[in-house]
């Protein structure tokens, strides 16, 4: 994922309450690295972090969630 990518997901005005639990699993976990690979620069994007806890938090949630498969999590 390109910087202009994880910008228009850090500028989603849905934010990430909204737009996480839409993701595949497969678009989360892109999403996760490259907010990671953000995260480890001099200067993170505004809202990189939270972005990325939040993001983990919804890929434990479908970790742990019965209904884990209906976003894509066998």
């Amino acid at each position: 994922m390109n910087r202009s990518e994880l910008l228009h997901y850090l500028t989603d005005p849905r934010g990430p309450e909204e737009v996480l639990p839409e993701l595949t699993t497969g678009e989360l976990v892109e999403l996760l690295d490259a907010l990671y690979q953000n995260l480890d620069t001099r200067d993170p994007d505004f809202g990189a972090q939270v972005w990325y806890e939040m993001g983990v938090e919804e890929s434990s949630r479908r970790a742990v969630s019965p209904d884990g498969a209906a976003h894509g999590v066998a």
